[in-house]
């Protein structure tokens, strides 16, 4: 690419040459990709769209204005023919992850989420691109698909912890607060631009689907233990999982006052209104896991 900078800058270009830079700063990025990466390595194949979408980036800063037009024909033509498959690839990995979630809901104990999970890293692989979709189908099936059938949550094991929360009363003033300001804002903006008005409608109702979701997800991913591992959860917004043996101590926590600091390697699974009931203390630190990884 860096040869191409200053070749379409050369006064009195043919328009052939240009043609053949553009096409080749366009394809052979992501052909060389699959090539070496993902064919042999078995790489996620989502790889190759994203490596077109920074060559067509890397494209449209190298070629000089005045010689866009050929650029500019196929990016009008590409972009949403390369959205519209990416959206269908994720969309087909998901009801497929859900097809096979029915086929072995025999077995109640099968999650929904860790079906899910099994299904899509072949695609996606293991990093931000399948948290990021696992993030988005947990706000949708905890915000919409709950109410229709409830997971199951096994009672040996598990613990609780939405009923001793402030949780509901937060997510009821929050839904509120959302909704009046929602539609304030809409107004507001609206004098302004419609499409930001309605951008900024779009988030709001997002931001309704993600909190009820949070709420149900606290209901129903309850802190769990096994012989070996304990896991403590907020709902989808985070967790951890701990060897038994990596606890050192299990005390009784202290009364957290409002405005101070949560120390730096401390994870708190509960809201900050709330007050926690145990602390750990671990010998060795152990990976928080977020909603995006």
């Amino acid at each position: 690419m860096g040869g191409s900078y200053f070749i379409l800058r050369l006064a009195n270009i043919n328009n052939l040459i240009v043609i053949i830079l553009t096409l080749s700063m366009m394809i052979l990025g992501p052909l060389i990709i699959y090539l070496l990466l993902i064919r042999p390595k078995s790489m996620p194949k989502l790889l190759t769209y994203g490596s077109f979408i920074l060559c067509l980036g890397a494209s449209y800063l190298i070629i000089p204005s005045s010689q866009k037009g050929f650029f500019n024909q196929i990016l009008v033509l590409l972009l949403p023919v390369v959205e519209v498959s990416i959206i269908i690839f994720v969309v087909y990995s998901i009801v497929k992850s859900i097809i096979r979630y029915k086929r072995s809901n025999t077995n109640k104990r099968h999650d929904f989420l860790e079906v899910a999970r099994i299904s899509l890293e072949p695609k996606l692989g293991k990093g931000f691109v399948l948290e990021a979709v696992l993030t988005e189908l947990s706000v949708y099936y905890y915000s919409v698909l709950v109410w229709f059938k409830k997971p199951f949550v096994e009672v040996q094991g598990t613990y609780s912890y939405h009923k001793t929360s402030q949780i509901k009363t937060f997510v009821i003033l929050l839904l509120i607060l959302l909704v009046v300001e929602g539609a304030l804002f809409h107004y507001l903006i609206q004098k302004w631009s419609d499409i930001f008005a309605w951008i900024f409608t779009i988030l709001t109702i997002y931001a309704l689907f993600y909190i009820l979701g949070l709420y149900n997800s606290v209901k129903y991913l309850p802190h769990a233990s096994t012989k070996d591992k304990l896991t403590i959860r907020l709902g989808y917004q985070s967790s951890i999982e701990v060897n038994i043996n990596n606890i050192e101590t299990i005390n009784k926590a202290k009364e957290r006052e409002l405005g101070v600091k949560i120390p730096k390697g401390t994870y708190l699974s509960l809201l900050w209104i709330d007050s926690p009931q145990y602390e750990l203390s671990l010998k060795e630190p152990a990976l928080m896991k977020g909603t995006y990884g």
